[in-house]
């Protein structure tokens, strides 16, 4: 069930360019909800960040800001956000896969990977640029090899676990530091009849019995946050079987050759990048 209204939500929101944003992100992400960025002007040149609080934030908190930062907080206005985000979000094609809600119908053509995904609780539609770019690549490793033990670190609505099941039938193991991450996974897979292929875990990063039990892994996605990448490239290049395949998303353009550094100090080597925006998801291979 999705998360009811809340009185208690309070958003904060400033409009700057992209480079701008970054440093009031990394002020406010430990104390937020939820962050979300998006265009404000076609040119890309303005971007607005909205910061999602559970009670409003405080002046200490606040004042880490740049005291001559424009920006708003106000309470969230009271709407079904779910409802309202299945009527702005289309169904999307990425490679075989077709995503899409239970309000839309299915794909007429059974070559599709059909998958319903609804806009709720946890991240992970396939609208977004880090997903397209994961989905893109997951499509274009099916046509070149075989996959037999899987790994979704940090798997949001499960999405991205949801692809690989259905592009190569096989067990897929799913995490999320966030439990309610977990629990929307299960209800997908079972929505979509791939509840006996994956099975998700509560778990921060690769810090979980389960994990390492099920390990190593000959495919590995983590579509996260470049600075988590980074911090996890040791224990997620010691995750990977020989001859893996890791995909990374969850990063910009400018953080790209920061993230391939870690993960080139750890052995493995760039096969290809996806470009999507101003986002890339990068496929290495060990």
């Amino acid at each position: 069930m999705s998360k009811p209204a809340d009185t208690s939500l309070w958003q904060l929101s400033v409009t700057l360019p992209l480079p701008e944003l970054e440093p009031i992100e990394q002020i406010l992400e430990d104390h937020a909800l939820t962050i979300s960025t998006e265009e404000a002007v076609a040119d890309g040149s303005l971007w607005t960040m909205n910061v999602l609080f559970e009670q409003k934030p405080g002046d200490q908190l606040l004042q880490q800001l740049d005291a001559d930062l424009d920006y708003l907080v106000a309470p969230l206005v009271q709407k079904d956000w779910v409802s309202e985000s299945q009527k702005m979000l289309p169904p999307v094609d990425a490679g075989r896969f077709y995503i899409h809600g239970s309000h839309d119908p299915v794909h007429p053509s059974i070559s599709r990977h059909d998958l319903t995904i609804e806009a709720g609780r946890a991240f992970g539609t396939g609208l977004h640029e880090t997903t397209f770019g994961c989905l893109l690549a997951i499509d274009d490793l099916r046509k070149k090899r075989e996959f037999y033990n899987a790994l979704d670190l940090g798997c949001g609505s499960g999405v991205l676990a949801l692809a690989i099941a259905k592009a190569w039938r096989r067990p897929v193991l799913a995490s999320d530091i966030d439990i309610d991450a977990v629990l929307v996974t299960n209800e997908n897979a079972k929505k979509n009849g791939l509840a006996p292929l994956i099975k998700a875990e509560h778990a921060a990063g690769l810090n979980s019995r389960i994990l390492h039990q099920h390990g190593p892994y000959d495919l590995i996605v983590a579509n996260i946050l470049a600075k988590p990448l980074v911090t996890m490239a040791f224990s997620i290049a010691n995750a990977l079987a020989d001859n893996g395949v890791l995909i990374l998303s969850g990063l910009l353009g400018k953080q790209e050759q920061m993230v391939f550094s870690s993960y080139r100090l750890q052995g493995l080597r760039l096969q290809r990048r996806y470009a999507i925006g101003e986002w890339r998801a990068l496929v290495l291979s060990k």
